[in-house]
């Protein structure tokens, strides 16, 4: 099975904000009904509110794995999990499903976050968790070296990830100015009076 048998989200092409992406990812995905406020449904534990210091444990397909990668969430709690094979909801109890921006390369992938992940607030105006300090930018987190195959499932790998040192971080987002895109369409919308809630406004992740 190919990754795109298994991922619900069609991968996106050119220079599509954010909130675009969330909502016609919507209308692709198999069993997924919402975009925005929707995909950002939470559960309650631990991962909300504070970004915590890691690290804390995933999972993610084997083909959209990179290794010492970084990224930044750009979704709150997907209700949607993997089914295929021996492969059923019974095996996600422990992990909520987000979505993911990697900064290598641009591409939007699935990951598998442990329930106790403290991963910080998803804002869903700005379309990212927001950094605890920067509360107008993302938050950037980095995966470990290491990484095993998911217990007896080949498709599938356990890594460890945690937030990325600051500097390196605002390296990182001074590089690729995506997230000030999306900051700036909602100051456009504020300034035609289409925004209901400041930027600021979170909703728990």
């Amino acid at each position: 099975m190919t990754g795109n048998d298994t991922r619900p989200f069609e991968r996106l092409a050119g220079d599509e904000s954010r909130r675009s992406f969330l909502k016609k990812s919507a209308i692709a995905t198999v069993g997924l009904s919402a975009a925005a406020s929707g995909v950002a449904s939470a559960q309650d534990g631990p991962g909300d509110g504070a970004i915590g210091e890691g690290p804390w444990k995933a999972l993610i397909f084997q083909n959209n794995l990179y290794p010492e990668a970084r990224f930044t969430f750009v979704s709150g709690v997907v209700e949607w999990n993997p089914s295929y094979g021996g492969i059923d909801d019974s095996w996600f109890t422990d992990y909520n499903t987000r979505m993911i921006r990697w900064l290598n390369t641009g591409e939007h992938v699935q990951l598998f976050v442990a329930d106790d992940a403290e991963v910080g607030q998803y804002d869903e105006n700005l379309g990212f968790v927001v950094d605890d300090e920067e509360r107008e930018q993302p938050q950037v987190y980095e995966v470990s070296p290491e990484w095993s195959l998911f217990e007896d499932d080949p498709k599938l790998a356990t890594i460890n990830f945690g937030p990325a040192e600051e500097e390196t971080e605002d390296q990182l987002l001074e590089a690729d100015g995506w997230w000030a895109d999306e900051q700036d369409a909602v100051v456009t919308d504020r300034g035609e009076g289409n925004a209901t809630s400041g930027g600021n406004t979170t909703t728990s992740g």
